[in-house]
């Protein structure tokens, strides 16, 4: 089976490397779509060693984002003539309208699904089939199938990620060190538009009150003022999840890396105005009280959450570290049914084996 991986986000390269790794075990060939610009997309596809073709430079305001996805349509639908593979999976819309225009079976992934707006309403409808977490609320007809868990767990399951303590060392920490991690996001996507994430007057709250604890690492889709960038984190990309795994807790405004640390067994407090928005971050906070999330006016309660976990770090672990296990033995592994729903769609086009 071929396989078109269309990537414009970090999590899109760990989720669909999952699924890669096992289209390839199985004997099927891929290939990416990349996108240059967007944080280390291409470092991390060029890092498992898989072929790529270089989509346009992503885009930083709504004028080039719209110019971006005017021509990463024409890169992509110039791939699919040319590698002509059996579906493509992507959580863009360029990689459906490249689909339908060479009626290529697309499965589209969202875990934002109608909450991310317009990103959603020119991708969605045109699919051949949607996927997205079992969390979400809505229908999108007789093409959407849910399976249980979240895009993290694809990459981040126990079955496929083991968290490494070496991290540590290659941090210059020792094991009964304190780590905390700061995420920022650039909040750039087209989807982020208008949205709000943590003040400059709130990173120093956080960083002053983190500091006094332990060692405090910045992880930042933009550049660093001065007196944060010699906290910048230093481990490489590809073993920033061991980061967070070895960390007591991570504050951010990244949904996305907030809700890594939460899947992973870290405590998590996320705060941007996306929050109560998502509802895969909703059931993540809800349900398994493994992310707690906050809108930037409520930065008291984000504080005020902050120091009861640094008032009892150890004890906050092991309460997450129980409730994750709930999570787990509830959702099972979602990359399982993700692969039937790929390979299901794909078959109609290879035909009988």
């Amino acid at each position: 089976m071929k396989v078109l991986l269309d990537a414009v986000h970090p999590a899109d390269v760990w989720m669909f490397g999952a699924v890669e790794d096992r289209l390839l075990a199985a004997g099927g060939e891929t290939l990416w779509i990349s996108r240059p610009g967007k944080d280390p997309v291409v470092e991390l596809i060029e890092n498992r060693g898989r072929p790529h073709v270089a989509g346009p430079e992503a885009g930083t305001n709504r004028r080039t984002l719209a110019q971006e996805l005017l021509s990463r349509d024409l890169v992509v639908w110039r791939t699919v003539r040319r590698f002509s593979p059996d579906v493509i999976l992507t959580r863009s819309p360029a990689g459906v309208h490249a689909g339908r225009l060479t009626r290529t079976p697309v499965l589209y992934d969202t875990d934002d699904g109608r909450a991310a707006g317009l990103l959603y309403h020119v991708a969605g409808p045109f699919a051949d089939m949607i996927t997205s977490p079992a969390a979400t609320a809505d229908t999108y007809g007789s093409r959407h199938r849910k399976y249980r868990g979240y895009k993290e767990l694809f990459y981040l399951h126990p079955s496929r990620f083991t968290a490494d303590a070496a991290i540590l060392n290659e941090l210059g920490l020792s094991p009964d060190e304190r780590l905390f991690v700061l995420r920022l996001s650039a909040l750039t996507a087209s989807h982020d538009f208008g949205e709000r994430g943590l003040a400059r007057e709130h990173v120093d709250l956080i960083v002053e009150r983190l500091s006094s604890r332990g060692t405090v690492v910045v992880s930042s889709e933009s550049p660093l003022r001065s007196d944060l960038s010699a906290l910048r984190v230093r481990a490489p990309l590809h073993r920033f999840h061991h980061v967070l795994a070895a960390a007591d807790l991570v504050v951010g405004d990244s949904q996305t890396v907030c809700a890594e640390a939460g899947v992973i067994g870290t405590p998590s407090l996320n705060c941007n105005s996306w929050s109560g928005r998502l509802p895969y971050q909703i059931e993540l906070q809800e349900r398994w009280n493994l992310i707690k999330t906050f809108k930037p006016e409520d930065h008291g309660a984000l504080l005020r959450e902050l120091d009861c976990v640094l008032d009892d770090p150890d004890g906050a672990r092991a309460t997450q570290s129980r409730r994750r296990a709930e999570m787990l033995d509830w959702c099972g592994d979602p990359l399982d049914d993700f692969l039937a729903l790929t390979c299901a769609l794909a078959a109609p086009k290879r035909g009988p084996e």
